[in-house]
């Protein structure tokens, strides 16, 4: 089979059966567990190849790992104005994201939320830090104004405390959903000081936090659409974030948003914020995750 396969390739590739067959026993359990060929070949230089000549590889069919193997992209529709928006226009005086740019926020996370199937009430509060690619995931039984402000306080509890959350959440831009409509109490203003900023973004213009939209895809790929979460613990969710956090990405240099942000916040925090780092042949982005 590997001298047929070898046959078939171009020949300036100059692999032999062994070559090939240690690439595959590396490649294809890995491509298995939902990473992708630029992750391999961060975490494997001593395969001493590209990632486009990985993709060539397997686009050639010289290895056993096929291009169906390989994890496809959650596609994401625009979102649209609906119902569970928010109605009161008035929590967006001081916080469009016209008075974002304006005020010239720039450390600052985006918050996003994640569905569950219509079964299920429970939704996944989402919070992510650009610079890093950090992903912070919360389980919620309700997708409710009062849900986030708990899991607010319950992240300043972990932390040890309002000064140290203010000195981490400097600012938070979301979208318009319905579960952000009550901004004063996640801001806790106190002695005209806030704990944090609520910006919210121009409606139907999830692309104003794209780096958010972006690593949905990565948490879709473990809990796809039509997924109920009704069986999810605040553990599962915790293991998708560390797993996602754990995967190097192009644009840190082949670095992982944990590796980051441990340089960033130092890793006594990501403790406090009980996120942790996986072994790199052990990162899953795909559903078997939540069955090992």
């Amino acid at each position: 089979m590997y001298t047929e396969r070898l046959s078939s390739c171009r020949s300036g590739l100059n692999l032999t059966k062994k070559e090939l067959h240690e690439i595959d026993k590396l490649v294809q359990p890995l491509i298995n567990q939902g990473q992708s060929p630029y992750m391999i070949i961060a975490n494997h230089p001593e395969l001493n190849i590209s990632v486009k000549t990985l993709y060539n590889y397997i686009d050639q069919r010289v290895l056993l790992v096929r291009n169906g193997d390989l994890k496809r992209k959650v596609k994401f529709k625009p979102r649209k104005v609906h119902k569970t928006q928010i109605t009161d226009r008035e929590v967006f005086q001081g916080r469009t994201y016209q008075n974002f740019i304006d005020d010239g926020i720039e450390n600052f996370w985006e918050m996003d939320t994640v569905k569950s199937a219509r079964d299920s009430l429970k939704c996944i509060l989402t919070i992510y830090y650009p610079p890093c690619e950090l992903l912070i995931a919360r389980l919620m039984n309700r997708c409710t104004p009062g849900a986030v402000k708990l899991e607010f306080e319950a992240i300043q509890r972990a932390l040890g405390g309002r000064a140290v959350f203010m000195s981490i959440f400097e600012a938070f831009l979301t979208d318009r959903g319905v579960e952000f409509g009550h901004p004063d109490d996640l801001e806790d203003a106190q002695e005209d000081t806030c704990r944090t900023l609520i910006y919210y973004c121009d409606p139907m213009r999830s692309n104003q936090k794209g780096g958010i939209e972006n690593v949905h895809t990565m948490l879709r790929m473990i809990l796809p659409k039509g997924t109920s979460f009704e069986w999810l613990t605040q553990y599962d969710v915790r293991k998708c974030a560390d797993h996602i956090n754990s995967a190097p990405r192009k644009h840190l240099n082949g670095l992982t948003p944990y590796e980051m942000a441990r340089r960033t916040f130092g890793e006594e925090t990501l403790k406090k914020l009980q996120l942790r780092c996986i072994a790199p042949d052990k990162v899953t982005l795909s559903p078997k995750l939540l069955t090992m």
